[in-house]
């Protein structure tokens, strides 16, 4: 049986781990800036896409890389979100 000190511990320790991110002053939970591409360099990624055949694995991969924007954004904006690789992303990056 735990302690009533240790108990008040381990209930501070789990407290803390689940506001950390919540906190303003937290480094632990900040957005990664983000890439930022011209419309010249967007253009030629979505020719070299486009260039590859439908079942090259790059396809997906973009495809994943795109959720992550989608995500990033709305971390930008003071969300959260839980990865989710059922659902998919909208870019101004089209291979399609």
């Amino acid at each position: 049986m735990i302690s009533g000190a240790g108990f008040w511990l381990a209930a501070a320790t789990v407290l803390f781990l689940l506001t950390g991110c919540g906190s303003a002053l937290s480094t632990a939970c900040q957005c990664p800036k983000p890439v930022t591409y011209d419309d010249a360099t967007i253009k030629k990624i979505t020719r070299a896409l486009r260039a590859l055949p439908s079942d090259n694995v790059l396809h997906r991969t973009m495809d994943d890389y795109e959720d992550e924007r989608d995500e990033l954004r709305i971390c930008l904006a003071g969300g959260r979100v839980a990865s989710d690789p059922s659902k998919a992303g909208s870019s101004r990056i089209s291979a399609r």
